[in-house]
């Protein structure tokens, strides 16, 4: 295997060679014996000023490939005290060992097997699920192998099924009902949340989500995991619902059961979806303590990016409601032109833009008020 030296944040690593994996002057990095993802570099960026604020004794990196997103966490984040390394694949194995002593680290374990059989013979404070796809299949194992109220860390790739444009796969994979929505973009992570949740209940364990994010292709998130029958009773009853959206007029809102229900506007039947997660995507000291730190970090090829995406979450993320996508709404309402968010957010005074979508605000006022400000724009 010809190998490729690349840097990402302060450290470099051996990649397999694209050059000598293209296929009709084309690359993906899945045709690679090892897999290395250069666009998943804004991902592991914020994970990597996430894990410096969290400060774990031990790092489980359970799906290693080069070793890329371990290796940065110990030298950019927090030198831990145990730092877990591990991939079926023996040929990305033996890279990471190459890579380890590349960057000095000397008190990495390396394990060449199957990532739930190692997450059942092991305990750690911090995981990382980043697979190719689904986590589904991790997460259980994951979440078992938490000690000390600890952390998983999860990427989802999948989101034709999170998303709704696969129906059939998001009921097998997450055993949701899913629609394309006008807000899925969204309903997506929440549907993700929501079957985390059910999947610790098993174990009379629980989630809350830490900080969460959509970018680009994909949903990462990150959730405290704590122990107890009572706490995941109370957890799936609080946060566990419905969301429903009115075909007609684009009215939405949070129901409690999947059952047929009229829209309170038109009296159209909702298109009902679920169940998934209606409480906070972030939480809010911990959303601080980014937002206070992350300015350390201005050394990271994603740093501007950052900066915005944290601007727009912190402004966000007091709102309670699913975002509203304007341009999906002013369809429904046969408004031809659509006004600018800037405007629509000045006439609501009380609201913010969204991460999910460049057309997307965020507000708890009603519908109404929304509507005659799209209405009074146009």
């Amino acid at each position: 295997m010809k190998l490729k030296e690349v840097t990402e944040g302060k450290v470099r690593i051996f990649v397999p060679d694209p050059k000598e994996y293209m296929i009709e002057g084309k690359f993906d990095p899945s045709w690679a014996p090892v897999f290395y993802n250069p666009k998943m570099t804004f991902n592991r960026d914020l994970s990597v000023i996430v894990v410096s604020l969290l400060k774990p004794k031990i790092i489980l990196d359970a799906l290693s490939a080069t070793g890329i997103r371990g290796i940065r966490y110990y030298v950019e984040s927090w030198k831990s005290e145990q730092l877990i390394l591990n991939d079926k694949n023996s040929t990305a194995a033996s890279l990471i060992q190459i890579n380890v002593k590349n960057n000095g680290i000397e008190n990495a374990k390396i394990y060449n097997k199957d990532a739930n059989a190692l997450l059942y013979e092991i305990k750690s404070e911090y995981i990382d699920i980043d697979p190719f796809g689904s986590p589904v299949p991790f997460i259980l194992s994951s979440i078992n192998a938490t000690i000390r109220n600890g952390i998983v860390a999860f990427t989802a790739t999948d989101l034709s099924p999170l998303e709704g444009s696969s129906r059939t796969s998001c009921r097998r994979k997450y055993d949701a009902i899913n629609y394309k929505l006008s807000s899925s973009k969204e309903l997506g992570l929440r549907i993700l949340i929501g079957k985390i949740i059910r999947e610790a209940a098993t174990l009379e364990k629980t989630v809350h989500p830490l900080f969460s994010f959509y970018a680009d292709y994909y949903y990462r998130l990150f959730v405290i995991v704590e122990s107890g029958a009572r706490k995941a009773d109370e957890n799936i009853n609080k946060n566990l619902k419905y969301f429903g959206e009115c075909p007609r007029c684009g009215f939405q809102t949070f129901v409690d059961e999947n059952c047929k229900t009229k829209c309170p506007i038109c009296g159209e039947n909702f298109i009902i979806i679920g169940p998934l997660y209606i409480g906070p995507l972030h939480n809010m000291e911990f959303l601080k303590r980014m937002i206070d730190t992350y300015s350390d970090f201005n050394y990271l090829s994603s740093f501007n990016r950052i900066q915005k995406l944290l601007n727009v979450i912190e402004k966000e993320a007091k709102y309670k409601s699913v975002f509203y996508n304007i341009s999906k709404l002013a369809s429904k309402l046969k408004v031809s032109a659509i006004p600018p968010i800037d405007s629509i957010l000045e006439c609501l005074g009380d609201a913010s833009k969204t991460h999910f979508a460049p057309t997307g605000i965020r507000t708890d006022k009603g519908y109404e008020e929304i509507i005659r400000c799209v209405k009074s724009l146009r």
